[in-house]
């Protein structure tokens, strides 16, 4: 039987030093039937010159070339662009296992929508597996807030993005899809085997840089309530509640300015969430947090913002 096709996406803006050592990584995968499709968005370095090099040796790699720099939206040319039935999205400063592709197509030839592998969180130093204690098998709706809300370190049906996109021009728009695509597709088949390093020591990464750009919290979660249908399965509210809780209060609100433009920040994101947090309370009151932290959460999501 012949393979179908799998388009694998790389986003790269100013890659040139990454580039190489993740375009060695796809081309060796065991899986060959693959379009390799580099998304170069608004980089000033010699990203194109070394892609090129590799399309020489390669002619499975394409390169498509914007002066928009921004993920989401190259992210969303990579999936207009693509032509294979499934697709795969890697970050340019991360690498892959041999059998990233291989290992994770089986979970969808088990006649799923979405297959996500483990992935090494490489700090230089600990490099743990994200996710320990898992066994591999059918993640329900529900039972997904443990994973990653990201985009790589998966498999996916095309038909998934028929009418869906990711937010462009914010941070966070993995996130932005991730609780949609996964309803869209009623679950989710995990494989709890390494197929992924996802490189936390890039200085320049939106993930390492902390400022106010990630105040958008708002847009992103605006995102997801616009893609929310009636015909969704209603454990999705229950997900997307625990993404906020997750994204909002563990890693984002730490960074909120304590002036005008935090508290303005704030009520924008309350205005967004107002009333569509199902089980938020619930969630918060059985969290492993200090009751100090549980009552500011509570309190967030209760009181208006002045």
């Amino acid at each position: 039987m012949v393979e179908p096709l799998i388009s694998v996406i790389i986003p790269i803006y100013n890659g040139e030093k990454y580039i190489d050592n993740c375009l060695s990584k796809v081309v060796a995968q065991t899986y060959k039937n693959l379009e390799i499709l580099c998304v170069i968005n608004g980089t000033t370095d010699s990203t194109e010159e070394k892609v090129r090099e590799w399309m020489k040796k390669d002619d499975r790699i394409r390169v498509l070339v914007t002066e928009i720099g921004d993920l989401g939206r190259a992210s969303n040319i990579g999936i207009e662009n693509t032509t294979g039935p499934y697709l795969s999205f890697i970050d340019v400063d991360d690498w892959v296992e041999p059998d990233y592709i291989e290992k994770l197509y089986s979970g969808i030839q088990k006649g799923y929508k979405i297959c996500k592998g483990n992935c090494i969180l490489y700090d230089g130093v600990k490099n743990l597996p994200a996710y320990q204690g898992r066994s591999s098998g059918e993640i329900s709706i529900r039972g997904a807030s443990f994973l990653l809300p990201c985009r790589h370190s998966s498999v996916y049906d095309r038909s998934l993005f028929e009418k869906l996109r990711y937010l462009e021009f914010s941070y966070y728009e993995d996130l932005s899809l991730w609780p949609i695509l996964i309803a869209t597709a009623g679950c989710v088949y995990y494989i709890n085997d390494i197929v992924y390093n996802y490189n936390q020591t890039n200085e320049t990464s939106i993930m390492t840089v902390r400022n106010e750009k990630h105040l958008v919290l708002d847009k992103v979660f605006a995102h997801i309530f616009s893609n929310l249908t009636p015909d969704l399965d209603k454990e999705v509210n229950l997900l997307i509640t625990a993404l906020f809780i997750q994204s909002f209060w563990t890693s984002n609100y730490q960074y909120i300015p304590k002036d005008e433009v935090g508290q303005a920040y704030l009520k924008r994101v309350k205005q967004v969430v107002e009333n569509r947090l199902v089980g938020y309370y619930y969630i918060v009151e059985n969290l492993p947090v200090p009751k100090e932290m549980k009552e500011r959460m509570i309190r967030f999501y209760r009181d208006p913002i002045a």
